[in-house]
């Protein structure tokens, strides 16, 4: 919802995207244990309430996802609306396209390949992030359950441990299938327009 639009608008306008992209990648490569405290110290100050929506474990997690997970979707749209085809921007030109026309007709099916690839970036890193921001934060799941069997210590704990990476993994994979399917739901097919 941020990234897309974003990256759109940085992608159409070279000027701003040569005035954004040093702060991308000032801000791309912070590690989600930089991130962590940061987050856990604004929500403190700024979400405060007798009777929560959420647990702040839980906006503490989301935030520190979302600031991490943001800047490959950025990345591979603005790169895929500046290399859509100078004879389809002609053509947007001559048809005289609205904006929203422009970006609907010609912009959005040129670069969906680069917009979807950075979504499937963006999602595995999402994932590796919640789990360290579940041990970290102490917000319950994956994370938090392998923390506490690591701080367990018993006989056990190795192979509960084991079960759940192999589980962290397969639900990445899962989530990398799923996105897989909607980037053939929604890519444009040449056989398709032939008809």
């Amino acid at each position: 919802m941020i990234a897309i639009p974003l990256g759109i608008v940085l992608g159409l306008n070279q000027g701003v995207y040569q005035a954004f992209n040093p702060i991308i990648q000032l801000l791309k490569p912070v590690s989600p244990l930089a991130w962590l405290p940061i987050v856990t110290m604004v929500v403190s100050a700024t979400y405060v309430s007798d009777d929560p929506l959420f647990a702040k474990s839980f906006v503490n997690s989301l935030i520190t996802v979302a600031l991490c997970s943001l800047w490959p979707t950025l990345i591979n749209t603005a790169v895929g609306v500046t290399s859509v085809d100078k004879d389809l921007l002609n053509v947007s030109k001559v048809l005289k396209l609205s904006w929203w026309q422009h970006i609907r007709t010609i912009v959005l099916p040129s670069a969906i390949p680069m917009i979807f690839t950075g979504l499937r970036l963006s999602l595995g890193i999402a994932w590796m992030v919640l789990i360290a921001a579940e041990m970290l934060a102490q917000n319950p799941g994956l994370g938090k359950f392998v923390w506490d069997e690591f701080q367990n210590g018993s006989s056990a704990s190795l192979g509960r441990i084991m079960v759940a990476v192999i589980t962290i993994g397969f639900i990445g994979l899962l989530l990398d299938r799923g996105m897989l399917l909607l980037q053939k739901h929604f890519s444009w097919n040449k056989q398709q327009s032939l008809r």
